[in-house]
């Protein structure tokens, strides 16, 4: 990044002089330069149109009334302040020797005229794709597109290297404009698109048809080997919102050498751990369910070991695993029950704060102090039996105990336990495979056997949440069984994804079923590289996480 901290003192209350008979020439490698917004002569100093003078440059700028921001090349960037520039009427004008000295670009004064020297980019392919054009470029290219008639028009500026095989008809205009004509076919509009990877920069000319769903083009930028089953991948997609980076992990012929498990904070059910504090000893993780910030405890289905952790929440898709390694993607319902003294009794709640009439069931995992205003009775259990029955206002869990704790007038489900007797707890998972062991649920779900699936209604899931640009996790198989773990990034080259265009990405990236996990700040991805723990996306704490470990 350039900071400019130079200040430009230019007075409007002085106003900028125009002298006709001396009115400057511009030249850009021998072109003459023609502008809409004329330049201005302040005190022996040429200012020029800020967007428009960048622009034939090769740089583009965006304006705020904080700042301004120049970005050109690949990767290079310069913020101005207010003082650095001047305002006439719409526009933000700067001297002519201060953007060249910033854009690296050669100036020669001969009397009225400016000859500019500077390397353009160049086109380095045209690629057809199932919903477009992309062209790919040396450098960044600001560009502009013009639709009339049935055809494209699209203007490179500061841009030369027309292919001669290419596809696309080109076309020059002075000064360093590279022009290249579309024909639309029968397509109702055309967008463009544009993101700058490491070494280049694409702009996507994506054509929207009458039916046409939401596309998006996904370019591969590295891939790194990190074992016989494991390959970490960093893509660049373009969509419709703007430039997506995602970074995942394909895992072929996992179930060989690893297991998928839920990992906890070591603190217990309650308590919040980074994910690579929580995965100790895991080859690969990714963040799990939502939680309440408030009481940090999870939301919807989890599942470890066997035992019921938190209860799915409304119709919210999960992930089950088996105790056989299969996989599968559904939305399950949970019922509880006790047996107690013979009778069965329904169990309201688990591992959440008790309400003032009910039976409610925490697990050994259980961290939190249970309280309540209510009256309460609470009995202690070990392998179903009882160790001991309290009526105190204030519960603490011990870490090797389950707790059946009854409020108000449900304490008569408890009945007259004492210690020694026998309680056995149910839990029964409708809609989900036998032998379920391992359980993880945020939503929505997005891909069902190759089909978007995506109903943000059925699983609550309020609009807002739908549309934001967040970044995002998500845990999916392909149709030969390999694993996925993927994170949406969000942060200066990548806008984050809503949910249509989540399931949208993570089809192109070959899925065939996917779930949705917790995102924003919660969205993290660890994985080995040699002893090396890689950490991307956030190093948020979380409730819950899924582990790839290996087998013993």
């Amino acid at each position: 990044m350039i900071k400019l901290t130079a200040f430009i003192a230019l007075g409007l209350a002085l106003g900028a002089i125009w002298a006709p008979a001396q009115a400057p020439q511009f030249f850009l490698n021998n072109q003459a330069i023609a502008l809409k917004n004329p330049a201005l002569l302040e005190r022996d100093q040429i200012l020029v149109p800020l967007a428009e003078f960048a622009r034939l440059l090769g740089a583009e700028a965006t304006t705020t009334y904080e700042n301004a921001v120049l970005r050109w090349g690949l990767g290079q960037f310069a913020i101005l302040a207010p003082q650095e520039l001047v305002a006439r009427g719409p526009l933000w004008y700067i001297s002519l020797s201060q953007l060249t000295q910033i854009l690296g670009v050669r100036t020669l004064k001969l009397g009225h005229a400016y000859y500019l020297f500077s390397t353009p980019a160049r086109v380095l392919s045209v690629t057809p794709s199932s919903s477009g054009i992309f062209f790919t470029f040396s450098a960044r290219v600001p560009f502009e597109l013009h639709t009339k008639d049935q055809l494209v028009t699209l203007r490179f500026f500061h841009t030369v290297g027309a292919l001669a095989d290419s596809i696309v008809k080109f076309s020059k205009e002075a000064p360093e404009i590279l022009k290249a004509h579309l024909s639309l076919d029968h397509a109702l509009r055309a967008q463009a698109i544009s993101v700058e990877a490491e070494k280049n920069f694409v702009v996507w000319v994506r054509f929207e048809t009458s039916g046409t769903s939401s596309s998006v083009l996904v370019r591969t930028e590295s891939q790194a080997r990190l074992n016989e089953h494991a390959t970490f991948v960093q893509a660049q997609a373009l969509t419709l919102a703007g430039p997506v980076s995602l970074r995942y992990l394909v895992i072929e012929g996992w179930q060989q050498t690893y297991r998928l498990s839920v990992t906890l904070p070591r603190d217990g059910i309650g308590s919040l751990e980074p994910l690579d504090q929580m995965a100790v000893g895991a080859f690969a993780a990714i963040n799990a369910n939502f939680f309440d910030p408030a009481t940090q405890l999870p939301l919807g289905l989890l599942m470890k070991d066997g035992v019921v952790h938190s209860g799915p929440y409304g119709r919210r898709g999960a992930l089950t695993m088996t105790l056989f390694g299969n996989l599968e993607f559904s939305a399950p319902s949970l019922t509880m029950h006790a047996t107690v003294l013979g009778q069965t009794v329904e169990i309201d709640g688990l591992n959440r704060p008790a309400h003032a009439n009910g039976l409610f069931l925490y697990t050994d995992r259980y961290a939190l102090p249970i309280r309540s205003e209510a009256p309460l009775k609470a009995v202690r259990l070990r392998h179903g039996f009882v160790v001991s029955v309290t009526e105190n206002g204030l519960v603490l869990p011990d870490g090797e105990s389950v707790l059946l704790v009854a409020t108000g007038p449900a304490r008569s489900r408890l009945g007259g336990l004492r210690p020694g007797d026998t309680v056995k707890i149910s839990q029964t998972l409708a809609s989900a495979p036998l032998f379920v062991r391992e359980a993880v649920s945020a939503g929505p779900l997005l891909l069902k056997d190759g089909q978007i699936v995506l109903d943000t209604r059925t699983e609550s899931f309020s609009e807002e949440f739908a549309r934001a640009q967040a970044a995002r996790s998500v845990v999916a198989l392909t149709e030969s069984g390999a694993l996925l773990f993927i994170v949406v990034l969000k942060d200066g080259r990548s806008v984050g994804a809503d949910l249509r265009t989540l399931a949208t990405l993570v089809k192109a990236l070959g899925a065939h079923s996917a779930l949705a996990l917790d995102g924003g700040s919660s969205s993290t991805l660890v994985f080995r590289q040699g002893t090396t723990l890689q950490n991307i996306g956030g190093r948020r704490p979380i409730a819950a996480g899924l582990a790839l470990v290996p087998k013993r």
